[in-house]
């Protein structure tokens, strides 16, 4: 079997084995095993993640933005079912809670029987699900987070058809320390949604950019944004503020298989192509 989305830039795979396929009341699931690259989650035709490349995705997405967050104590994850960016999250000891809004708890219960990582997260005190649908749950929730990560909606289109600023919203619902992480919905390659979604975060708080590599993704090569009320945000941090990647490295004991705290300039460096198309 294989699979491929039907984009004009996407990954091939072959020699798939159908594991799961299911149809909720709100989505259709398919979970296959490749024979190199593990698990892949399928979503509605869309590759959610693959397993062996997770990790390059998840671990940038959570921990970059945490660099820039001494002591972080509470956090938001919008969508994100497969519980990855929880279970990244969760390897700081400052994170007292963490609250994962998706609409759909299937996606949990499947990860749970495939995954080791997902029977952690949902195993943890500090650990609080909230099935519901991303936007009503941002219109009525009045807490205030360290951190917010962005695991579900393409922003930008988000809020141009309700008419105000997602940016905005997720903004100022962080602490004065916060931050907002997300990967913008579409490739570099797509210039008007990264470019007006950089504008949109502009408008309303400090921001740093970092160029990521997710294979699974169409287009492949996507902007990391990093936002929020934190005053330390900026292109040029040379290294972590966070206590815990500094304790990591004092010790040169790491629990990330991808992400290195050391190197926060690489992470932060735009090649003069991507800045021309900003």
């Amino acid at each position: 079997m294989n699979f491929y989305e039907k984009e004009n830039i996407s990954l091939y795979l072959d020699n798939l084995k159908l594991l799961e396929s299911m149809v909720t009341l709100k989505q259709k699931i398919k979970i296959y095993r490749h024979d190199t690259l593990g698990l892949v989650l399928v979503i509605n035709g869309e590759i959610q993640h693959i397993e062996n490349y997770q990790c390059m995705y998840h671990e940038q997405l959570v921990h970059l933005p945490i660099s820039f967050c001494d002591c972080p104590q509470t956090a938001l994850v919008l969508g994100g079912g497969s519980l990855f960016a929880a279970y990244e999250l969760l390897k700081y000891p400052s994170i007292q809670a963490i609250t994962l809004c998706d609409h759909d708890y299937t996606v949990l219960k499947l990860m749970e029987h495939y995954y080791n990582h997902a029977k952690t997260v949902l195993a943890d005190k500090r650990f609080h699900f909230v099935e519901n649908d991303g936007v009503e749950f941002l219109d009525s929730d009045k807490t205030h987070y360290d951190v917010i990560v962005n695991d579900c909606f393409n922003l930008l289109k988000e809020s141009n058809t309700y008419g105000y600023s997602f940016f905005k919203k997720m903004n100022d619902m962080l602490t004065d320390k916060g931050v907002c992480s997300d990967i913008i919905y579409r490739h570099i390659f797509d210039g008007t949604i990264t470019h007006d979604s950089i504008q949109e975060i502009k408008k309303c708080s400090n921001i740093a950019l970092s160029l990521v590599t997710v294979p699974e993704y169409p287009g492949i090569l996507h902007i990391q944004t990093i936002w929020g009320k934190n005053k330390n945000i900026a292109q040029t941090c040379k290294s972590t503020l966070n206590s815990f990647q500094k304790k990591c490295l004092e010790t040169n004991n790491l629990p990330f298989e991808f992400y290195s705290p050391q190197n926060l300039p690489y992470y932060l460096y735009l090649p003069p192509y991507i800045k021309a198309m900003l």
